[in-house]
């Protein structure tokens, strides 16, 4: 009789190990499923943001180049204190040809008298 409690305990210990190790395999499965599945993630993840970085440095450089272009732009535009200039040089050149019509409507009168006097 001690020999059949003895294989009795023996199948409930084997049953309980391989349970027990059934368990473990199944746990471990899951935590590899589960590591992968990170990893997985992690890649994805990675590719996405460098996607997204390599988009936003082009983003940024065509930005650049074309606050670049405006700068240049700007830079060759006429201040206000030019334009004034321009302005005062317009003023002097429109007295100047004013006074030189005035001057030639006296020329022309006096070759009128002239001309009527011979």
């Amino acid at each position: 009789m001690d020999y059949e409690i003895v294989r009795v305990a023996l199948t409930l210990i084997n049953m309980l190990v391989t349970g027990i190790v059934g368990i473990f395999v199944w746990q471990n499965k899951r935590q590899q499923a589960t590591v992968s599945s990170i990893v997985k993630l992690e890649s994805q993840t990675k590719e996405a943001i460098d996607k997204l970085e390599d988009h936003v440095n082009q983003r940024f450089k065509e930005k650049c180049q074309r606050l670049n272009a405006l700068e240049s732009h700007v830079n060759s535009m006429p201040t206000k204190r030019d334009i004034i200039r321009i302005h005062e040089r317009f003023d002097i050149v429109v007295k100047d040809t004013h006074s030189m019509m005035l001057m030639l409507g006296d020329i022309m009168g006096q070759v009128k008298q002239l001309t009527k006097e011979r």
